[in-house]
């Protein structure tokens, strides 16, 4: 008799856990971006954009890349243990914290990069999130973010943390050598991490046109001097 308790309890134990975890991947689907910085370059000229909304693979393979209006050319891993992607296409880390690192490559020297993160449950890890730029000849270069910002903070349903977009913001100047690929990297504090939606806007420096260059060697854009009468 007692046996038979113990296992409606444990077995009633699961169904609680159950409805909290069903909860939890139910209510991750309504992240999604909230207030992201968009910034005012977005698809012109000498610019990157990558964005996922959704993921296919929870451990060690490539996301590509499927927001609309994204580019292809970057690749989202996760490198966390214990994740699995939920119904609505979340990358959940259930039982270890989410480490996704973004390779991509790089068109040019770059002159700025605007990350947006969005996410629910636990809190993101602020002091994990790093940008490389490397070269093909073993050169890198690693910095934190100079701007970051917490865009939009509401409570979870069911108490099951925070729904938060983040944005971070890098401006490089300087750069010591010609970069050819880019890592973005990020953490969660703990498990019970839900990332919902991921962007990346690349700002290159514009490589001067023809017309720039003639300017620059003075061969245009010279009037003639009027002679005085």
């Amino acid at each position: 008799m007692l046996r038979q308790v113990k296992i409606m309890f444990n077995k009633s134990l699961l169904c609680v856990a159950g409805i909290a975890i069903s909860s939890f991947v139910t209510a991750s689907a309504s992240a999604d971006f909230i207030n992201p910085q968009v910034p005012p370059w977005r698809g012109a000229p000498h610019t990157d954009f990558y964005g996922w909304e959704s993921f296919t693979s929870a451990f060690g393979g490539p996301n590509l890349t499927n927001y609309a209006g994204t580019e292809s050319g970057a690749a989202l891993f996760n490198f966390g243990p214990g994740a699995f992607i939920t119904g609505t296409g979340n990358l959940y880390g259930s039982s270890n914290p989410l480490s996704i690192s973004i390779y991509g490559g790089l068109t040019a020297q770059v002159n700025e990069v605007i990350l947006n993160i969005a996410s629910i449950g636990t809190i993101l890890n602020t002091n994990s999130v790093r940008l490389t730029i490397s070269d093909n000849n073993g050169n890198s270069l690693s910095v934190n973010p100079g701007f970051m910002e917490l865009r939009s903070d509401s409570a979870a349903p069911g108490g099951q943390g925070q729904i938060q977009t983040r944005a971070f913001r890098w401006i490089i100047q300087g750069m010591p050598f010609a970069a050819t690929r880019f890592e973005l990297g990020f953490a969660s504090q703990t498990n019970n991490f839900s990332l919902d939606a991921v962007s990346a806007d690349i700002h290159y420096v514009p490589v001067p046109g023809v017309f720039a260059m003639l300017a620059l060697s003075g061969l245009v854009g010279v009037r003639p001097r009027r002679r005085n009468r």
